[in-house]
């Protein structure tokens, strides 16, 4: 069983009838509805992310001109007038500054991109989150605050964003995060999911190479990965693909709580060694991020990776990790979530005719 001992989190009757009757409805429609179109031409790579590549009106489609080098050799973002089908180039980087992409819109009139660090090579550690508005204005604002100068400071980063994600208010941006301390100095080079609050500024003071910055948020970390998980726990050696869950959270006792899924990395014993295999986690965010957790500082230490702030509590949804077939461990796929915060989808595992088939989960956070 997909879902192994976590047998509360299965489809209701209901929901899964009102799924064979959308695909039924869908299936009755004319064909010529669904018709094929292009929309871009010309020169010029156009690449889309898995994020909000639509503006909230639905009037513009935002892309990155990466090529097969990646974002780390790109300089262009751009979007497309869906009406009119013009394209507009909106953001160019100056060389030998490179590194732009995976945008986000913000808001009708922003978007939210990977950018890299003026004077740095571009890197998982190198990066941030720059906003930047589509009217060719160039008047970018960084998103988070880094510091990798000790004493580090509160809401401030050491290392490098990405994956940016507003929720539904525009108030929170989610990411994944690398941290160039643990990376240069211990080896370690951990990704985990974080959180910015926007318009709560920290102050960093500036360092000879230009690797500290003042962005215009309140930054931290959710997550705790560490490099050696115990085999059979819930300890995490990664955090990524994340989501919001729901447009306010996720609903509990008559109120939403504010959440992130994501698939966490964890660690099983298989004849004598460890095996890493996904499952769905999902980490509650406090109202209040500025406050340090019983696990150890925001800002971490020269020795630590920061840590999640008080009352950013993390459950585990799946555990396909405990199936006693060992083909069925694991999900993929970043997460989704419906609207209303009540399910939260993936890639699972099944066997048909014996052999091993991705098909289409949900579990639910409500417990």
């Amino acid at each position: 069983m997909a879902f192994g001992k976590l047998n509360r989190h299965i489809f209701e009757a209901s929901f899964c009838l009102f799924l064979m009757t959308a695909i039924q409805t869908a299936s009755s429609v004319k064909n010529d509805i669904h018709t094929e179109k292009q929309l871009t031409s010309g020169p010029g790579n156009k690449d889309l992310d898995n994020n909000l590549n639509f503006s909230p009106d639905g009037s513009k489609l935002v892309f990155d001109c990466r090529g097969e080098q990646g974002i780390n050799e790109n300089s262009t973002l751009g979007y497309l007038d869906i009406a009119t089908g013009k394209i507009v180039y909106f953001y160019k980087q100056r060389p030998p500054l490179l590194g732009v992409g995976a945008a986000s819109f913000l808001d009708n009139n922003s978007v939210i991109a990977i950018h890299a660090i003026p004077g740095h090579k571009y890197d998982f550690t190198e990066r941030g989150g720059m906003i930047i508005p589509i009217d060719g204005s160039g008047k970018v604002q960084l998103l988070d605050s880094r510091n990798i100068s000790a004493p580090y400071a509160p809401g401030a980063l050491r290392g490098g964003t990405h994956k940016h994600e507003p929720d539904s208010t525009g108030n929170w941006i989610g990411f994944t995060y690398n941290d160039h301390i643990m990376k240069f100095n211990h080896a370690s080079d951990l990704r985990n999911v974080g959180v910015s609050h926007v318009g709560r500024t920290v102050r960093v003071p500036p360092n000879s190479d230009g690797g500290n910055f003042q962005g215009t948020s309140f930054s931290v970390l959710l997550t705790t990965a560490i490099d050696h998980p115990k085999p059979g726990s819930d300890e995490i050696q990664r955090a990524e693909g994340d989501c919001w869950v729901g447009n306010r959270g996720y609903p509990k006792d008559g109120r939403h709580i504010l959440s992130r899924a994501f698939r966490g990395t964890v660690i099983v014993l298989e004849n004598g060694k460890d095996v890493p295999y996904l499952d769905v986690f999902m980490v509650d965010i406090p109202k209040d991020i500025t406050v340090s957790g019983p696990l150890g500082l925001l800002e971490g230490t020269s020795e630590t990776y920061p840590k999640p702030p008080r009352g950013a509590v993390t459950h585990r949804l799946t555990r396909t990790a405990e199936n006693v077939d060992h083909r069925l461990r694991g999900i993929n796929g970043h997460m989704r979530s419906s609207g209303d915060g009540r399910w939260i989808s993936y890639f699972g595992k099944t066997l048909i005719n014996n052999e091993v088939v991705n098909q289409v989960f949900c579990v639910s956070p409500i417990t």
